[in-house]
Protein backbone atom coordinates (compact mmCIF):
# COMPACT_ATOMS: atom_id res chain seq x y z
CA UNK A 1 0.00 0.00 0.00
CA UNK A 2 1.97 3.41 -0.85
CA UNK A 3 1.55 6.41 1.05
CA UNK A 4 1.85 10.03 -0.02
CA UNK A 5 5.14 10.15 1.19
CA UNK A 6 5.48 14.09 1.56
CA UNK A 7 2.51 14.97 3.37
CA UNK A 8 -1.28 14.23 2.97
CA UNK A 9 -4.50 16.22 2.53
CA UNK A 10 -6.42 16.47 5.81
CA UNK A 11 -9.50 13.69 6.26
CA UNK A 12 -12.53 14.65 4.71
CA UNK A 13 -14.30 16.72 6.92
CA UNK A 14 -17.97 14.35 6.36
CA UNK A 15 -16.80 11.46 7.99
CA UNK A 16 -19.25 8.01 9.23
CA UNK A 17 -19.38 9.59 12.37
CA UNK A 18 -21.43 12.78 10.54
CA UNK A 19 -23.69 10.00 9.11
CA UNK A 20 -24.55 8.13 11.94
CA UNK A 21 -25.30 11.68 13.77
CA UNK A 22 -27.29 13.25 10.83
CA UNK A 23 -29.51 9.52 10.85
CA UNK A 24 -29.95 9.87 14.29
CA UNK A 25 -31.02 13.31 14.63
CA UNK A 26 -33.39 12.48 11.61
CA UNK A 27 -34.84 9.44 13.77
CA UNK A 28 -35.14 11.92 16.84
CA UNK A 29 -36.94 14.14 14.71
CA UNK A 30 -39.93 11.93 13.92
CA UNK A 31 -40.38 11.31 17.70
CA UNK A 32 -42.92 13.43 19.72
CA UNK A 33 -41.41 16.89 21.19
CA UNK A 34 -42.98 17.15 24.16
CA UNK A 35 -41.51 14.29 26.62
CA UNK A 36 -43.53 11.79 28.41
CA UNK A 37 -44.93 13.12 32.34
CA UNK A 38 -42.41 10.94 35.11
CA UNK A 39 -44.50 8.13 36.72
CA UNK A 40 -43.82 5.80 39.15
CA UNK A 41 -43.06 2.35 37.76
CA UNK A 42 -44.93 -1.15 38.77
CA UNK A 43 -43.05 -3.76 40.25
CA UNK A 44 -43.91 -5.79 37.00
CA UNK A 45 -42.19 -2.74 35.05
CA UNK A 46 -39.02 -2.62 37.12
CA UNK A 47 -38.48 -6.61 36.81
CA UNK A 48 -38.83 -6.09 32.96
CA UNK A 49 -36.67 -2.95 33.11
CA UNK A 50 -33.85 -5.48 34.88
CA UNK A 51 -34.31 -8.26 32.32
CA UNK A 52 -33.29 -5.58 29.44
CA UNK A 53 -30.28 -4.12 31.39
CA UNK A 54 -29.19 -7.57 31.99
CA UNK A 55 -29.74 -8.06 28.38
CA UNK A 56 -28.06 -5.40 27.58
CA UNK A 57 -25.26 -6.40 29.41
CA UNK A 58 -24.64 -9.56 28.15
CA UNK A 59 -24.75 -8.11 24.93
CA UNK A 60 -21.98 -5.59 25.54
CA UNK A 61 -19.72 -8.59 26.77
CA UNK A 62 -20.10 -10.25 23.65
CA UNK A 63 -19.33 -7.43 22.10
CA UNK A 64 -16.34 -6.71 24.28
CA UNK A 65 -15.23 -10.07 23.43
CA UNK A 66 -15.42 -9.92 19.81
CA UNK A 67 -13.67 -6.68 19.44
CA UNK A 68 -10.83 -8.43 21.87
CA UNK A 69 -10.65 -10.60 19.04
CA UNK A 70 -10.88 -8.64 16.35
CA UNK A 71 -14.01 -7.58 14.57
CA UNK A 72 -14.86 -5.81 11.13
CA UNK A 73 -17.70 -2.94 10.29
CA UNK A 74 -18.33 -1.56 6.86
CA UNK A 75 -20.24 0.88 5.54
CA UNK A 76 -21.15 3.22 2.80
CA UNK A 77 -23.14 6.58 2.38
CA UNK A 78 -24.08 9.06 0.12
CA UNK A 79 -22.38 12.70 0.91
CA UNK A 80 -22.30 15.96 -0.99
CA UNK A 81 -19.25 14.70 -2.27
CA UNK A 82 -19.92 11.44 -3.65
CA UNK A 83 -20.56 8.07 -2.29
CA UNK A 84 -17.97 7.44 0.78
CA UNK A 85 -16.67 3.77 1.42
CA UNK A 86 -15.48 2.99 4.47
CA UNK A 87 -14.53 -0.43 6.11
CA UNK A 88 -12.98 -0.69 10.05
CA UNK A 89 -10.92 -3.38 12.13
CA UNK A 90 -11.34 -2.80 15.69
CA UNK A 91 -8.98 -4.71 17.97
CA UNK A 92 -8.96 -3.21 21.56
CA UNK A 93 -7.07 -4.36 24.73
CA UNK A 94 -5.84 -2.70 27.76
CA UNK A 95 -2.33 -3.83 27.46
CA UNK A 96 0.52 -2.01 26.69
CA UNK A 97 -1.20 1.42 28.11
CA UNK A 98 -2.83 1.27 24.53
CA UNK A 99 0.06 0.43 22.14
CA UNK A 100 -1.53 -2.67 21.38
CA UNK A 101 -4.66 -2.93 19.57
CA UNK A 102 -7.12 0.27 18.17
CA UNK A 103 -8.90 0.73 15.12
CA UNK A 104 -7.83 1.04 11.37
CA UNK A 105 -9.77 2.35 9.13
CA UNK A 106 -9.64 2.46 5.26
CA UNK A 107 -12.07 5.42 3.75
CA UNK A 108 -12.42 6.62 0.25
CA UNK A 109 -14.67 7.87 -2.55
CA UNK A 110 -16.29 6.14 -5.42
CA UNK A 111 -14.46 6.56 -8.50
CA UNK A 112 -13.36 8.56 -10.25
CA UNK A 113 -12.90 10.63 -6.90
CA UNK A 114 -9.47 10.08 -5.85
CA UNK A 115 -9.46 11.32 -2.48
CA UNK A 116 -8.68 7.95 0.15
CA UNK A 117 -7.13 7.65 3.72
CA UNK A 118 -5.67 4.85 6.21
CA UNK A 119 -6.99 6.40 9.37
CA UNK A 120 -5.53 4.73 12.49
CA UNK A 121 -7.16 5.38 15.94
CA UNK A 122 -5.56 4.32 19.18
CA UNK A 123 -5.12 5.60 22.97
CA UNK A 124 -1.41 4.92 22.48
CA UNK A 125 -1.30 7.89 19.96
CA UNK A 126 -0.76 11.97 20.33
CA UNK A 127 -3.96 13.44 21.08
CA UNK A 128 -3.26 17.18 20.35
CA UNK A 129 -5.96 19.99 20.52
CA UNK A 130 -5.71 21.26 17.11
CA UNK A 131 -5.08 19.17 13.61
CA UNK A 132 -1.36 19.24 12.77
CA UNK A 133 1.27 17.70 10.84
CA UNK A 134 3.98 14.92 12.31
CA UNK A 135 6.45 12.66 11.32
CA UNK A 136 5.85 9.19 11.68
CA UNK A 137 7.69 5.21 10.59
CA UNK A 138 5.19 3.01 9.30
CA UNK A 139 5.83 -0.43 8.75
CA UNK A 140 3.46 -3.10 7.56
CA UNK A 141 4.61 -7.07 8.10
CA UNK A 142 8.11 -7.41 7.35
CA UNK A 143 8.02 -4.80 4.19
CA UNK A 144 10.51 -1.74 4.66
CA UNK A 145 9.66 1.10 6.94
CA UNK A 146 8.21 4.07 5.23
CA UNK A 147 8.93 7.80 7.34
CA UNK A 148 6.16 9.93 5.98
CA UNK A 149 4.30 13.20 7.55
CA UNK A 150 0.54 12.66 8.39
CA UNK A 151 -1.79 14.37 10.02
CA UNK A 152 -2.32 14.28 13.77
CA UNK A 153 -5.45 14.98 15.74
CA UNK A 154 -7.49 13.97 18.76
CA UNK A 155 -10.56 11.50 18.34
CA UNK A 156 -13.20 11.63 20.59
CA UNK A 157 -12.29 10.81 24.39
CA UNK A 158 -8.68 9.19 25.20
CA UNK A 159 -7.69 8.66 21.65
CA UNK A 160 -5.51 9.71 18.83
CA UNK A 161 -5.75 9.38 15.24
CA UNK A 162 -3.21 9.67 12.68
CA UNK A 163 -4.52 9.81 9.01
CA UNK A 164 -2.13 8.99 5.48
CA UNK A 165 -3.47 10.13 2.22
CA UNK A 166 -3.50 7.21 -0.61
CA UNK A 167 -3.66 7.78 -4.00
CA UNK A 168 -7.56 6.10 -4.31
CA UNK A 169 -9.59 3.81 -2.74
CA UNK A 170 -8.60 1.20 -5.52
CA UNK A 171 -5.35 1.36 -4.91
CA UNK A 172 -4.87 0.94 -1.10
CA UNK A 173 -7.90 -2.20 -1.89
CA UNK A 174 -4.70 -3.24 -3.92
CA UNK A 175 -2.27 -2.86 -1.34
CA UNK A 176 -4.67 -4.81 1.18
CA UNK A 177 -3.86 -8.78 1.78
CA UNK A 178 -6.02 -11.33 4.26
CA UNK A 179 -3.84 -10.62 6.87
CA UNK A 180 -1.63 -7.93 7.66
CA UNK A 181 0.33 -6.30 10.21
CA UNK A 182 0.89 -2.17 11.21
CA UNK A 183 3.54 -0.65 13.09
CA UNK A 184 3.49 3.00 13.71
CA UNK A 185 6.48 4.17 15.79
CA UNK A 186 7.25 8.23 16.86
CA UNK A 187 10.62 9.17 17.76
CA UNK A 188 11.78 5.47 17.13
CA UNK A 189 9.01 4.13 19.82
CA UNK A 190 5.97 2.07 19.25
CA UNK A 191 2.76 4.17 19.59
CA UNK A 192 0.29 1.45 18.35
CA UNK A 193 0.62 -2.24 16.73
CA UNK A 194 -2.27 -3.63 14.95
CA UNK A 195 -2.88 -7.07 12.99
CA UNK A 196 -5.74 -7.62 10.70
CA UNK A 197 -7.18 -10.52 9.61
CA UNK A 198 -10.03 -12.15 7.72
CA UNK A 199 -9.93 -9.21 5.52
CA UNK A 200 -10.77 -10.71 2.31
CA UNK A 201 -14.37 -10.34 2.40
CA UNK A 202 -14.50 -6.76 3.68
CA UNK A 203 -11.79 -6.13 0.59
CA UNK A 204 -14.01 -7.01 -2.10
CA UNK A 205 -17.24 -5.72 -0.51
CA UNK A 206 -14.70 -2.19 -0.77
CA UNK A 207 -14.26 -3.21 -4.50
CA UNK A 208 -17.95 -3.10 -5.52
CA UNK A 209 -18.36 -0.14 -3.49
CA UNK A 210 -15.86 1.83 -5.41
CA UNK A 211 -16.98 0.79 -8.70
Amino acid sequence: MLYDGNGCSPPYEYSMDDWIREKNDYLDSLGPRDRAPVRSMTPEEVENMKKLQAEKDQRDARIAQEVAKGIWFSASSSTPEGKLCTASFAKLTSADNGTSGGIVSIMGFQKPKPDAWLIFYGTGLPQPKKVRKINITLQQDNEPAQAVQVFSYRYQGRAGAIAFAVPGLAAALDGMRDQQTFKLSIDGKTAMAIQWAEAAPVIQKLKQCAQ
